[in-house]
């Protein structure tokens, strides 16, 4: 039991540092452009949120379906502002039940659960532009809105920090 729960406690603790990691390493905004903040960083990749492509594709309170773009650029704590790729990331969104959705193929209704006590393997970078672009759009948190219980730590934590939303 000591080793998983030291296990997740590196984890987190890797999760955290990835966060710091993205707002020291890499531009907050791509070219210091504000409608381009930084939304993740990876090893030398950084992702940015093109703010101006936000579109509602349905509101239907409590649902809400919501896409945006996030530009890639490899390499971006040397120095590149090549951008290598534009992908466009749909969300749904269940107030009733708090349950935010990524769609696996754009445009597909292809939609994969992002559980906010998940690992980063499982939510990642979908989880954290879905609460920016919800963010964004309606001036709410959403997963952040709460704390949420892991229970392998016994304790209930935030998801994202105030920090997170301040770029936005």
């Amino acid at each position: 039991m000591k080793k998983i729960i030291s296990v997740v406690l590196l984890l987190i603790t890797l999760c955290l540092a990835s966060m710091a990691q993205a707002s020291s390493m890499y531009e907050d905004y791509y070219n210091g452009d504000t409608n381009f903040p930084i939304i993740y960083g990876h090893m030398g990749t950084a992702w940015y949120l093109d703010k101006s492509s936000l579109v509602c594709q349905d509101y239907n309170p409590p649902c809400y379906t919501l896409a945006i773009n996030v530009i890639v650029v490899p390499n971006a704590d040397r120095g590149n502002r090549d951008i290598s790729q534009v992908q466009t990331m749909r969300f749904f969104y269940n107030l009733s039940d708090l349950k935010m959705y990524v769609d696996r193929n754009t445009g597909s209704s292809d939609w994969r659960y992002l559980k906010p006590t998940g690992s980063e393997a499982e939510s990642g970078l979908p989880m954290d532009v879905g609460e920016a672009a919800f963010y964004i759009d309606y001036g709410k948190k959403f997963y952040g809105s709460r704390n949420w219980y892991f229970p392998s730590l016994h304790k209930y934590l935030s998801v994202f920090p105030s920090s997170f939303y301040s770029k936005l």
